[in-house]
């Protein structure tokens, strides 16, 4: 073999080497970023929570109205709909079979005992992504505000019956 064909041929091996180097760190690269961005999501959602959060107790009043929810909770038009859904299913299904709810009943569980994994089952929501996201920016305060308004509605209904009598 002559010394140019050597020459060449270490050319070609230090250039296979340097591709492979080269795929290792864009291989690398590509993970870490996806890592970054999937952290940068997490914080996003974060910052979002907190700041619903923030807007929640800032404005804490006994009884809101369902626009003052939309706003506190910044809602987009599927959420509104979901609100509806559940705010229905609160006042034909939960309300007259549970008058009272449990202590903690806000609190998101995976546990087949929950209120969240029962709300989860009974409106077929277990294909939803981020249920967990929605019990509590949408299903919570809807519960909680169906629950004050539909008892208060009972109160004045009992009030009116008994009253004169």
């Amino acid at each position: 073999m002559s010394r140019n064909e050597k020459r060449n041929r270490s050319d070609d091996d230090s250039s296979d080497d340097e591709v492979a180097e080269y795929k290792k760190a864009n291989q690398e690269f590509d993970r870490e970023n996806e890592r970054l961005d999937k952290r940068n999501r997490e914080l996003e959602s974060q910052v979002r929570k907190l700041k619903r959060e923030i807007s929640v107790l800032k404005t804490k009043s006994e009884r809101k109205t369902k626009g003052q929810l939309r706003i506190d909770y910044a809602w987009d038009g599927e959420e509104v709909n979901l609100a509806d859904r559940v705010s229905n299913w609160v006042k034909t299904y939960l309300f007259p079979r549970y008058k009272f709810l449990k202590d903690n009943w806000m609190e998101y569980s995976e546990e087949e005992k929950s209120l969240s994994n029962f709300v989860q089952r009974k409106l077929k929501m277990e294909r939803v992504e981020d249920f967990q996201g929605a019990w509590e920016r949408v299903i919570c305060p809807t519960i909680q505000n169906k629950y004050v308004v539909v008892r208060c509605n009972l109160n004045n209904d009992v009030r009116k019956a008994y009253k004169g009598k």
